[in-house]
Order: structure tokens, then C-alpha cells, then sequence
């Protein structure tokens, strides 16, 4: 009997401890350590070693570029630039003059500048390009009216594009430092010389066409109005807008895309 009750007695005291017991919390080993008064200093400072990692993911965006700090300037002045006169000039001249209308214009553009792929594809020994270029210069000359109508390109002859730049790259003579131009953007050295050659090539060909058509005064205000239709027709066919790449190292980008796509070009010829 006296057993019996010490039994219910015991049961009952673990009955009573149970609930204590599974208030007991845990604690977190971490939480228990003495404090040391130590703590590591965090620095958001990118490393050296970082920063080396960091360039040579970059390495191969590396151009010839030892005039490097003034075409930086000469970029973000043609940024401003785009971006002031350019672009609002380019919107009056797309809102004023539909579409085809400035369709015949590129074409008009198109043909005075088959001239220059004529004289080019001659001095790179490209027979075939040559003959296509004098098609063309013919067909849309007469057929097309002055241009105006691209006629050789609905008879499948289709346009060289080539340059004085092209045939020295094709003559071998290196592309040298790469440079930006003033309101032409990038270039190199050798692209350079050949935007000059151009030049002196169109300023012949277009006194030659007023002499044909007799025109005497205004020469110079004339050939500054062509001169920006040019620049507005070729604005409008490239979507470029500057700082809007979304790359810190959009200058590095343009400069490395510019250098490779003239290498193509080159090949191409």
C-alpha cells in the first residue's frame, strides 16, 4: 500500500515538472560567448586586387588610343552637341519633309556619291564593283531623274559602299591612333585622310555640277545647304544616341566597336 501511494506520488511530481520543463529556452551558443570588444573593420572600397581583376576584364576593349584624354573631351562635346543642334535640327527636318521625300533626297545623296566608289573601286582593282557603280551611276543619272529614284536597285544592282579610307586600308597602311572628329565622331588616323580625300573628291564633283548647270553665284551658300542635308540624312539612319547605352564605359565601348567594325570593312573590300 505504502508503495503503491510513494508510486502516484512520483507520478505526480513528474506530472508537475513536465510543463517547467518545456519552458526551458535553448540558448544560442553564439549569444553566450563573452564579448571580445573586437570587430572587423568593413571597407566598400574596391581592393587592389579587385581593381586589377576589373581592368583585365576590360583588357580587350583596349584601342591604340594615346590621345585618350582629348578625345574624351571632343566625345561629351559631341554628346552636347548631338544632343543641342543635331537632334532637334534632325526632328524639324523628319516633321517638315515626309517620308518620301526624304527617300528621293537619300537617293539623290546615293547617286552624287557613286562618283567616289567609281574612283575608288578603280584605285582597289575591284573590276566588278567598278562596272556596278558606273550601272548605277547611268540607270538612276537618266532612268531614276538625276537620282532621285533608285531604278538600279528594283533592277537588282546594288550600291557600293567604299571610300577613300577603305582603298589606303586596302593599300596596307594602318589605321594608326584612334582619334574622334568634331561633329564626325570616331575615326582613326588613316579614316581621317580619307574623310579629307572624300571631301576634296565631292567639293570637285559638285563645282563640276554647277558649272554644268551654270550655276555662278551662291556657290557657297548652296553647297553649305547640301552639306547639311548630307549631315541629316545621315544622322537619321543611325539610331546611336549618345549616353543612353546604360554602360559607365560607353566611350571604351564605342571606340572598341568603331576600331572592329573598320577591321570588317576592310577585310570586306
Amino acid at each position: 500500500m505504502i508503495n503503491s501511494q510513494f508510486k502516484y506520488l512520483l507520478l505526480f511530481l513528474v506530472l508537475l515538472l513536465i510543463p517547467s520543463c518545456a519552458t526551458i529556452k535553448k540558448e544560442d551558443p553564439d549569444m553566450t560567448l563573452p564579448p571580445t570588444g573586437f570587430m572587423t573593420p568593413v571597407s566598400h572600397a574596391p581592393s587592389p586586387t579587385n581593381i586589377m581583376r576589373k581592368q583585365a576584364d576590360l583588357e580587350f576593349l583596349d584601342v591604340y588610343d594615346p590621345w585618350g584624354p582629348m578625345n574624351r573631351h571632343v566625345y561629351s562635346f559631341n554628346a552636347e552637341f548631338d544632343r543641342a543642334v543635331y537632334l532637334p535640327t534632325l526632328n524639324l527636318y523628319t516633321t517638315v519633309l515626309p517620308k518620301p521625300v526624304r527617300k528621293g533626297v537619300s537617293n539623290a545623296v546615293n547617286n552624287l556619291n557613286e562618283l567616289n566608289s567609281i574612283i575608288n573601286s578603280t584605285l582597289q582593282g575591284r573590276g566588278e564593283k567598278l562596272l556596278r557603280s558606273c550601272y548605277r551611276l547611268i540607270i538612276n543619272s537618266t532612268v531614276g531623274i538625276l537620282g532621285i529614284m533608285d531604278v538600279a536597285e528594283d533592277w537588282g544592282i546594288k550600291r557600293v559602299v567604299t571610300s577613300t579610307a577603305d582603298t589606303l586600308g586596302v593599300w596596307g597602311i594602318s589605321p594608326g591612333p584612334y582619334v574622334v572628329l568634331p561633329m564626325f565622331g570616331p575615326s582613326s588616323v588613316r579614316d581621317a585622310a580619307g574623310l579629307a580625300g572624300d571631301s576634296a573628291l565631292l567639293w570637285a564633283e559638285m563645282n563640276f555640277v554647277y558649272d554644268v548647270l551654270g550655276v555662278k553665284d551662291g556657290r557657297t551658300l548652296i553647297g553649305a545647304g547640301e552639306a547639311t542635308i548630307r549631315g541629316l540624312n545621315l544622322r537619321e539612319k543611325q539610331p546611336f544616341r549618345y549616353y543612353q547605352t546604360g554602360s559607365p564605359f560607353e566611350y571604351d565601348l564605342v571606340r572598341f566597336l568603331y576600331s572592329t567594325k573598320r577591321e570588317l570593312d576592310i577585310e570586306k573590300q
